[in-house]
């Protein structure tokens, strides 16, 4: 197995599989959208879809889990390139009414970010529902480094809101928001070293 993220993933509780996953006819899974839970509420009622990559995925689930969100669908896209269209684009209709953010732990400039935004674009472009709609950022902000340098600052909780998305504004002032930053990771250190 090769695992491009950090080793803590190796042990994490939830990123196991079962034997019976491994043998027989199997195959490498592109795509792992959101499972049918009965914690969620109807797809029509998501309010959004947060698509990553990664070990982000468990920190989000746990972010969600912990805040008990129930109107926030996420799935994971695990093979970047070649993009899986064939799977995305029909699984975007599933929830109708949510925005679409992509989530990673990289800042801006470092992530999959620039490679993935145009092709969810592209993707929510074939549906029915998410026509010119562009997804919105969830990271942290351009740095010349991937690490913070200070243990207490690093990427550790990451704050979504559970707000409603403005969607009154026209689509295309909606695709250049997408460097707003409109969900942030949280830094808990004071600035000040206290």
């Amino acid at each position: 197995m090769i695992l491009f993220f950090s080793k803590s993933l190796l042990r994490h509780p939830r990123a196991r599989s079962d034997l019976e996953e491994m043998t027989g006819d199997t195959h490498f899974l592109r795509y792992l959208p959101e499972p049918a839970s009965s914690e969620l509420v109807a797809p029509e009622e998501i309010k959004r879809h947060i698509l990553c990559t990664g070990q982000v995925y468990f920190t989000l689930l746990q972010a969600r889990e912990e805040r008990g969100i129930k109107d926030i669908a996420i799935s994971r896209i695990e093979q970047l390139s070649p993009f899986p269209y064939d799977l995305i684009t029909p699984h975007l209709d599933k929830y109708p009414n949510a925005s679409l953010l992509w989530c990673q732990e990289e800042p801006l400039n470092n992530g999959a970010w620039s490679y993935v935004g145009p092709r969810i674009y592209t993707a929510a472009s074939q549906t029915q529902h998410h026509k010119g709609k562009y997804p919105f950022y969830a990271g942290r902000d351009p740095t010349s480094s991937v690490a913070t340098g200070s243990k207490v600052c690093s990427f550790h909780d990451l704050q979504f809101s559970n707000a409603d998305d403005d969607t009154s504004e026209p689509a295309q002032e909606r695709s250049r928001s997408v460097y707003q930053h409109r969900f942030r990771p949280v830094c808990r250190a004071p600035l000040n070293n206290q």
